[in-house]
């Protein structure tokens, strides 16, 4: 009695349904005709870092790493207005404050003077020798 049940849940389901399993994936699967322009689909296709190796919605169908037939070209000149635009609002996210610690980047190590100093001396020891020697 228990297994009719349940086998005919299932059958009615199946029929209600159509499909009884479908995975997240399957409902937001895009296709080309999902997109209303050539720009959109390049923008999806970078976005999600695609390529032709990985290429889950299956829009390469060519396998030569462009979506929806989009032209090599096309692509170059979008990475490249992608790029320059990252590149501004780089730029301009740095903001300059007034009274702001600088960074360290010189050694202000007194080793260090003592150092180059003594290289100076030596040097100065050697030139001075060699013209004792010339004389």
């Amino acid at each position: 009695m228990f297994k009719k049940t349940v086998v005919g849940s299932l059958l009615a389901l199946l029929l209600v349904t159509g499909t009884p399993f479908v995975t997240q994936a399957e409902i937001n699967d895009k296709d080309c005709g999902d997109f209303s322009s050539q720009q959109e689909v390049m923008e999806f296709w970078y976005a999600n870092g695609f390529n032709a190796t990985n290429d889950p919605h299956r829009l390469d169908g060519d396998d030569d790493g462009l979506a929806c037939e989009v032209s090599q070209s096309e692509y170059n000149n979008f990475l490249v207005s992608k790029k320059a635009n990252e590149s501004s609002t780089d730029i301009a996210k740095v903001e300059v404050v007034d009274g702001e610690k600088l960074p360290d980047t010189a050694s202000n190590n007194p080793l260090m003077m003592l150092f180059g100093a003594g290289i100076a001396g030596l040097g100065s020891l050697l030139l001075f020798r060699r013209k004792s020697q010339q004389v």
